[in-house]
């Protein structure tokens, strides 16, 4: 790998790592709700996962042939390097698969949390021991990275599947259509860029230019998917109003009928309240709360609580 190469691959992913994180931050202390705070913690894992596995493997890929280091050492130290930053892609993956609940406002089991993170800490320990040993590894050094790394993408494989099942089948069951919408583009978006990903892997053997692309990408790829759900958040996302009087929800609530659990459930909406806080909140099951919130989607004609809280609003005038 050239300096030059090296030098603009450094450079560009620690800026769109940070371009990322700051995205990620804002909008953490911006909106309050769950799955964003997941997301911010999910870009603090891949970026120290990209830091150390990635960037310290074509770091050391070129200093190393610097100085002319051969054979068996060379060949151990590319099997090592991404195995640093194996707790950060766990925890990263875990953390995707975390949001993806709490997106479609599903609860994640603590036993799904705990075999999740036994089996992966088994197999990664198991391939790690095995790494010195297999036949495939008696190859050029760069193939050992990118096969490495090939293994890291299967296991991703898995994770997402896990993710997209709630993003294109459980998110179905939600009320909020423009939500569902959001979620199954937002979905189709990451499965985009994780094909990528696997493209510049598969043709890394050829060229260390597409290692230093891919690299890139890693570290880049959380950006659009951001912009997507701060376009949604801004357009759909209710923050908690003071400026709604009582005689304006009075009013709403004599003009359509509006029963007084479902006053109940408006009035935390009012407050920013997910399904999930009214849930807990009101002391009933999610699933009931869903059912108000749809019922009083349908008597109020609105798509969403944005519309609801703009409609409530209205009455203040009349």
């Amino acid at each position: 790998m050239k300096i030059e190469i090296l030098i603009i691959t450094i450079l560009s992913s620690i800026i769109f790592g940070f371009i990322a994180l700051i995205i990620s931050f804002i909008m953490q202390r911006r909106y309050e709700l769950v799955y964003v705070k997941s997301y911010f913690y999910h870009q603090i894992l891949i970026f120290l996962f990209g830091f150390y596995g990635l960037l310290g493997t074509i770091s050391t890929h070129y200093f190393l042939l610097d100085v002319e280091v051969k054979g068996a050492l060379m060949k151990h130290l590319f099997s090592f390097f991404p195995f640093i930053g194996v707790p950060f892609m766990i925890l990263a993956w875990y953390m995707f698969i975390k949001i993806s609940f709490e997106l479609v406002e599903k609860n994640l089991s603590l036993r799904f949390t705990i075999w999740f993170f036994v089996i992966l800490i088994i197999v990664f320990l198991t391939f790690g021991f095995l790494v010195p040993f297999i036949d495939f590894f008696a190859v050029k050094e760069m193939e050992i990275n990118i096969r490495v790394f090939l293994f890291f993408i299967l296991i991703e494989l898995i994770t997402l599947i896990i993710a997209f099942i709630n993003y294109f089948i459980s998110s179905n069951n939600l009320i909020d259509k423009q939500k569902v919408r959001f979620i199954k583009i937002f979905a189709t978006e990451n499965l985009v860029l994780y094909m990528l990903s696997v493209v510049f892997l598969i043709f890394g053997e050829r060229s260390i230019n597409y290692i230093a692309g891919y690299t890139i990408l890693y570290f880049s790829k959380d950006i659009f998917p951001l912009f997507l759900l701060n376009r949604y958040l801004k357009r759909n996302y209710t923050h908690p109003v003071n400026d709604v009087t009582e005689g304006a929800k009075e009013s709403f609530v004599e003009r359509f009928g509006i029963s007084k659990r479902e006053t109940e459930i408006i009035e935390e909406i009012i407050k920013g309240r997910t399904n999930k806080e009214i849930s807990g909140h009101l002391f009933i099951s999610l699933q009931t709360v869903k059912d108000h919130i749809h019922n009083i989607f349908l008597k109020t004609e609105v798509k969403n609580r944005v519309q609801l809280t703009n409609l409530i609003r209205q009455y203040e005038i009349k």
